[in-house]
């Protein structure tokens, strides 16, 4: 959690708080909700993976949102993987960090 919190202070996105929203999935998907200083709610997943990030993946993203009722302002990708150009384009609402 450290490493997130340091990544988005690098991006100059600070969130005074902050937590993990359990998921059922086998993938390696983490989600939090944190709540910035202008006091809106952000959405932040996280992906871990080996190969490049696909369309795919979108559908996962998908499908874990309804499942989340909060009504969040911003929403951020942070991956650990380069991404394809055609779910940059169908992403364009997400702010997306890479570490």
């Amino acid at each position: 959690m450290k490493n997130i919190i340091d990544l988005l202070q690098k991006n100059r996105v600070i969130c005074k708080k902050l937590e993990e929203i359990k998921l059922n999935t086998r993938k390696k998907i983490k989600a939090y909700i944190g709540v910035n200083l202008k006091n809106e709610y952000c959405f932040i997943m996280v992906f871990e993976k080996k190969s490049r990030f696909l369309t795919k993946d979108i559908e996962t993203i998908k499908e874990i949102i309804p499942k989340i009722n909060f009504r969040y302002k911003k929403k951020i990708l942070i991956l650990n993987s380069p991404i394809c150009s055609k779910a940059k384009e169908e992403l364009k609402e997400w702010r997306i960090l890479w570490y």
